[in-house]
């Protein structure tokens, strides 16, 4: 997972955790659709831990769209 200042993947990476990491998500927005290995998602997150908007597309979670966390 690379976090980014933006909701976008031309956007500056700000932090790459070495994964697999645990993250604390503060709040959820879309962006740009993200693919990688046969997954395609739309969705980010924030962890304010890691300085900035990650692709739920790299979250080891049943619902990608995080149901329950609010957006930013």
């Amino acid at each position: 997972m690379s976090t980014r200042q933006q909701q976008t993947t031309d956007s500056a990476r700000v932090a790459s955790p070495p994964g697999p990491t645990p993250a604390r998500v503060a709040c959820r927005v879309h962006g740009g659709p993200v693919e990688y290995d046969g997954y395609s998602n739309d969705a980010r997150s924030y962890p304010p831990d890691h300085g900035g908007h990650a692709s739920n597309t790299f979250m080891d979670v049943d619902d990608t769209r995080l149901p329950g966390v609010p957006t930013c």
